[in-house]
């Protein structure tokens, strides 16, 4: 059983390699029939595979291609599945890098644009579990509330921004000012996007590792607005982004 199943492994190993590398990798011992009707099917098969690769970028990034225009963001698609690392991942993964590999080509905007979806993706698949709600933490007395340490929740993601936020989310752009980042935090499963200030940002990246309660009613005390200081940290509660550690 060990002999055949370390023979099927490298088999499939091959087949993989041939796909991904080109005919020259082809080990003539594993299929039977005459060279081009293998390399034939092998070129149908390596096609449907890109196919359905391009259509997974396609379903991951919609807002980027609509930015990009189709016939742009399809060249990029074809090239970024080429690369080495793209090829190692499976469709559910295939964008994990994409944001890296139009960053230095296209405008900022487009790219920030590319790493909202992916952390949307991120955030929907992220594990469960209950957020701090603004209901539970008015049940907390002062020393409680000083206390409590808390933690990201795990369907949490920080987007900063590197330029003004592009088109397709343009609804967010009343909501603040002059944004720093992008919050990504999941409700049930409900995704929302919530752009915050660098004061905002600042609080939530001190809770990313479990923290009291009081590091980050000092950080809001100390930077935010004097007339509502508490009112980022409020914010980042309301949106589900915090969970309670014990």
């Amino acid at each position: 059983m060990s002999s055949q199943h370390n023979k099927l492994s490298k088999v499939q190993e091959n087949f993989i390699a041939t796909l991904n590398e080109g005919p020259q990798i082809l080990d003539p011992d594993v299929f039977e029939g005459p060279i081009d009707r293998i390399m034939l099917g092998l070129k149908a098969h390596a096609n449907t595979i890109s196919h359905a690769r391009l259509i997974a970028l396609e379903e991951s990034f919609p807002m980027t291609r609509e930015e990009l225009g189709h016939d742009i963001f399809n060249a990029i698609s074809r090239d970024y599945i080429e690369l080495d690392h793209v090829k190692a991942h499976d469709n559910a993964q295939l964008g994990l890098h994409f944001e890296q590999y139009i960053r230095p080509k296209y405008e900022a905007h487009i790219a920030d644009l590319a790493a909202i979806e992916w952390a949307w993706l991120e955030s929907y698949n992220a594990a469960e579990a209950n957020s701090l709600s603004l209901e539970q933490l008015s049940e907390f007395d002062e020393d409680t509330l000083i206390s409590q340490h808390v933690i990201w929740h795990p369907s949490l993601r920080v987007i900063p921004l590197s330029a003004p936020i592009a088109q397709p989310l343009a609804e967010l752009r009343d909501i603040c000012i002059d944004p720093h980042s992008i919050l990504v935090t999941r409700d049930n499963v409900e995704v929302r996007l919530l752009p915050i200030n660098d004061v905002t940002a600042k609080i939530v990246w001190e809770a990313k590792y479990k923290t009291p309660m009081g590091n980050l009613l000092e950080i809001a005390t100390e930077l935010g607005d004097m007339d509502n200081p508490l009112q980022p940290l409020l914010s980042i509660i309301g949106a589900g982004a915090l969970i309670c550690i014990g």
